[in-house]
């Protein structure tokens, strides 16, 4: 338990009081250390105290001598254990003279807890039982509440460490994890153009055409995954459009598993045809998924009941202002839990950063929720007790565009081009699959696995390349690094430029320079319309 904050009480002397400086009680009566004598029986009574102690203790050297009040009733009740403890072992050794405590805490006669240091010396009768115990009290409370701060400066410092190293190791994994959606991706197309239009539309290649299409929408919805990684590594992008807030639950269901007790029972409220909000698709499944996070720890590991509602709401004047937020339609979100609820302290600190109450966090913090659910002008409501369960009502603002509807695989066009590619990347799948592609467009591909040998490539085949699709991330010559010395040999060459990453970082690498992006993972569909602008920049 921290100390509580406030100021302690100042010690002065006076100089110009030549009677007080030769009065060698002086130190005593009016300095910082307060003089205990203490009787060793029950509850410790004070037999003498310095009159100093009633601006430490705020009880009078008085109250004290005539035992209205005993020290051992003003030990903080969750100290006194210890303190006891610490007199016993002392006084039962015979080699023991004096020893020191612990800090410990007593609480003022304000209520106020304050934190001591107590060094005790012990008088003992002839035949060296302890009577008395003869102690120099003084407040060190400012210096425990500054020890408490530096550890937990050094706590967040550590977290804040580790929520970075999260970041790298996310961001790295966002990245391998698209080239292998990438490689899926152009795999399905690659097998789907070679069942060829006619078979598949003659119906007998039914079977295989279900299978691609699941393949496809498996990589497009783990595609979604990685951008969640991105996002929470910094190298994301927000992209804010109208959502179906029912179609992101239903969407999450098969996640639900993962973030929520075997033993918790879901019950579903959801409103049908809810309007859409606009948000950013992966920071509202984010908010959602902490959500469920949370209540689920509440229950622990007990058995309880998560409840999952939506509807629409109508702020008025006094709630938004309440709420800090504007009046007018709302989605709301709720989930509720059976849980062990919150006291006042952890609802009054819940949004603070880094606070938790549990031992290992999962989620973003409330804070990050927070901050989400603002940025998107909406608020969250809690209502809680302990032993009574939770209440989070998630309020973001209604909109009355359409949200747009799921993707579909593309079937492909009859566009076709003309003309050599060179492929620079450095993973040997994607280019095998992008080489594929781009054969069934009617390319021809030469492969380079870093920047310098694109460069090369380009050099050796300079009167027949039409284009040049360059990888971000390579080793040798970065996609940037390659696309500026390909951009000194021909200024006009048309070149596409892919990664994992979100748009403003290529842009924002790339210095102006004009290029076409292509965000990993993508189809033949996205592939053919990247390769359809580069080529007509160039007339």
């Amino acid at each position: 338990m921290e100390p509580p904050p406030g100021p302690r009480p100042a010690y002065s002397f006076d100089v110009t009081d030549p009677a007080q400086l030769l009065d060698d009680k002086t130190l005593f009566e009016r300095g910082p250390v307060v003089i205990f004598k203490w009787r060793n029986e029950a509850g410790w009574p004070v037999e003498y105290v310095s009159q100093n102690v009633v601006e430490v203790f705020g009880y009078s050297a008085a109250e004290f001598h005539a035992g209205t009040v005993a020290y051992g009733e003003i030990v903080f009740e969750a100290d006194l254990p210890r303190v006891g403890r610490e007199v016993q072992e002392a006084s039962a050794s015979a080699d023991v003279h004096s020893f020191a405590h612990e800090p410990y805490r007593v609480r003022r006669r304000d209520g106020e807890l304050i934190w001591l240091y107590d060094y005790t010396h012990l008088l003992r009768d002839r035949e060296g039982r302890a009577t008395h115990f003869l102690g120099y009290v003084f407040d060190v409370t400012s210096h425990v509440r500054a020890e408490a701060e530096r550890h937990e400066l050094e706590r967040r410092l550590l977290h804040a460490q580790k929520l970075e190293s999260l970041g790298v190791l996310a961001g790295g994994v966002a990245h391998d994890f698209n080239n292998l959606l990438t490689g899926i991706l152009g795999q399905a197309s690659v097998a789907r153009q070679e069942l060829g239009a006619a078979q598949l539309a003659s119906g007998r290649a039914d079977a295989v055409d279900r299978a691609l299409s699941h393949i496809e929408q498996l990589a497009l919805r783990a595609a979604d995954l990685t951008k969640k990684l991105l996002a929470y590594s910094g190298k994301g992008t927000v992209v804010i459009e109208a959502v179906d807030l029912g179609r992101v639950l239903d969407e999450l269901a098969s996640m639900l598993d993962v973030a929520i007790s075997k033993k918790a029972t879901v019950v579903r409220k959801l409103a049908p045809n809810l309007p859409a909000v606009k948000a950013d698709r992966a920071q509202l499944e984010q908010v959602v998924l902490n959500l469920l996070t949370n209540a689920s720890d509440a229950l622990g590991d007990g058995e309880g009941t998560i409840e999952l509602a939506t509807c629409t709401r109508i702020v008025d004047e006094d709630v938004a202002r309440r709420l800090e937020i504007a009046p007018g339609a709302y989605v709301s979100f709720i989930v509720s839990d059976t849980g062990c609820g919150m006291s006042e302290e952890a609802k009054a600190r819940l949004f603070e950063p880094f606070f938790t109450t549990k031992f290992a966090g999962r989620g973003l913090g409330m804070s990050a929720v927070l901050g989400i659910v603002r940025g998107h002008r909406g608020a969250i409501e809690v209502t809680s007790e302990v032993g009574a369960g939770a209440r989070f009502e998630v309020l973001i603002p209604s909109t009355t565009e359409r949200a747009a509807p799921a993707k579909e695989a593309p079937r492909g066009s009859a566009w076709k081009g003309a003309g050599t590619i060179v492929v620079a990347d450095d993973q040997p799948a994607i280019r095998k699959t992008l080489g594929l592609l781009l054969a069934s467009l009617g390319f021809t591909c030469v492969e380079a696995s870093n920047g310098q040998r694109a460069i090369d490539l380009y050099r050796e085949h300079s009167a027949d390349v039409v284009l040049v699709l360059l990888d971000m991330t390579m080793p040798v010559l970065s996609g940037v690094e390659a696309l500026r010395v390909l951009r000194s040999l021909d200024s006009s060459l048309p070149v596409i430029l892919s990664t994992g990453y979100s748009e403003e970082e290529v842009t924002e690498r790339a210095a102006g320079e004009p290029v076409v992006f292509l965000q990993k993972p993508y189809q033949l569909e996205e592939l053919e319309d990247a390769l359809r602008t580069a080529l007509a920049m160039r007339g």
